[in-house]
């Protein structure tokens, strides 16, 4: 059990989710139940970005952890809130 901060890159898309995926699988195979991901400079995400929240959020809310999404862009927030996912994850 442990709690980890992962800083999200410039654009969260197609070419790169995958890589973010497994870096954040990564830090749950290591055990940690309470994971921020940091999107202080994060401009910019697609579909695939907004995939890669989702599948976190499910992953570790059925573990009884928590998954949390910090310092949201405006124009990101504003897909989140649209989409419907800023109703059902934690977004501070």
């Amino acid at each position: 059990m442990g709690k980890a901060v992962y800083k999200a890159p410039k654009r969260v898309d197609r070419l790169n989710s995958e890589d973010v995926q497994e870096e954040l699988q990564a830090l749950v195979n290591d055990g940690v139940d309470d994971l921020s991901f940091d999107m202080s400079d994060t401009g910019y995400m697609s579909s695939a970005g907004l995939r890669v929240l989702v599948t976190m959020q499910k992953e570790l809310t059925a573990k009884g952890g928590r998954f949390t999404v910090l310092n949201v862009a405006p124009a990101i927030r504003e897909v989140l809130d649209v989409t419907g996912l800023s109703s059902v994850m934690n977004i501070e």
